[in-house]
């Protein structure tokens, strides 16, 4: 008596309403990563290009506080539906091949996509406001663009996180559009 019980989260709905919006900054995130990664490593992107592709990566264009709130808001927000997408997984059964593909791309790219989250954050944070090393600014960065696989494999591991990040956060918009226009 007197007890208030709290409804379960409903992670699915959670994670529908905000993964529209929260995919806006992811795919501009991964897109001006790949283009930094793949840009600089095949296509010989000098530094002042670079910089600029870096600024819009990490919001740097905008100042030093819309920058942090960028980087932020898309790392936990990444970390969010990682962590939606896990609880909704274990309970989901359905068959449809669009949400197939998309839980099958999303469970291959937990743990990097994890990571990456993990270390851009930090990265920002420690390089910003606690002055990290450069070794320890270099760890984050080689956990962050798959350089711990080498400087040649490196480019491919941003390839393949970036590109599977486009295509489930793509998968997943297509599960929200309405049945007959997926049809159609």
């Amino acid at each position: 008596r007197g007890q208030k019980h709290d409804a379960p989260v409903n992670f699915r709905a959670l994670h529908r309403r905000l993964a529209p919006w929260l995919f806006i900054l992811l795919a501009l995130t991964a897109v001006t990563g790949l283009a930094y990664r793949v840009g600089k490593k095949w296509f010989g992107v000098d530094k002042e290009a670079g910089n600029f592709i870096m600024s819009i990566h990490t919001g740097e264009w905008a100042g030093s506080i819309f920058s942090t709130a960028q980087v932020l808001v898309t790392g936990f927000g990444l970390l969010f539906l990682l962590g939606s997408g896990l609880a909704i997984f274990r309970k989901s059964k359905s068959r449809q091949p669009m949400r197939l593909f998309h839980r099958l791309l999303g469970i291959m790219l937990l743990l990097p996509l994890t990571a990456t989250a993990l270390t851009g954050m930090a990265y920002k944070i420690g390089d910003d406001y606690f002055g990290i090393s450069e070794e320890s600014a270099d760890l984050l960065m080689d956990i962050h663009e798959g350089g711990w696989l080498g400087k040649e494999l490196k480019v491919y591991y941003v390839l393949a996180v970036g590109l599977g990040l486009l295509g489930a956060g793509l998968l997943g918009l297509g599960i929200l559009l309405p049945k007959k226009r997926r049809a159609a």
